[in-house]
């Protein structure tokens, strides 16, 4: 499965997959205020992660289709990840493949500092978070701060 899947730096032909994606509340249930994204604030946003030195995605493609985004953004001591996944995807295992290659895409860029910040009823993504070493430090009502160093080579 591993093989298929793919990162790439997003680019202005990935808009339209993101607009929609971010417009179905299953995938942005635990984004932010859990709210859809609007059209003109899906294209602010791509917008600012092409433009910005400090905030990385990456669409997930997977036998030529897009299927999801790998997120990586710099923050005061660590560099927060996130990921989202199209729900046809879901429950085929693809969340540990799409962490996998963005942690690895981040380890060889020299980025070891990570962090995570997770909705407590998303259980799904705490277990994939906790099984790539990622450990608890903080829980509220809102979220679960996760964070993880990675050993430098």
């Amino acid at each position: 499965m591993s093989s298929s899947v793919q990162l790439r730096a997003i680019d202005g032909s990935d808009t339209d997959f993101i607009v929609g994606l971010s417009a179905d509340e299953r995938v942005t249930a635990f984004i932010g205020d859990g709210q859809p994204w609007s059209r003109e604030y899906a294209i602010q946003r791509v917008d600012q992660a092409i433009d910005s030195n400090e905030i990385s995605w990456f669409v997930v493609w997977r036998d030529g289709v897009r299927i999801g985004l790998f997120t990586a953004t710099e923050r005061a001591h660590a560099t927060e990840i996130g990921y989202w996944l199209a729900p046809a995807m879901w429950g085929q295992g693809l969340a540990k493949v799409i962490v996998d290659q963005g942690l690895q895409h981040l380890q060889e860029s020299g980025i070891t500092d990570l962090m995570a910040r997770v909705a407590p009823e998303n259980i799904a993504s705490l277990k994939v978070l906790e099984r790539h070493g990622f450990i608890r430090q903080s829980h509220d009502a809102a979220l679960v701060t996760l964070t993880r160093a990675t050993p430098q080579a």
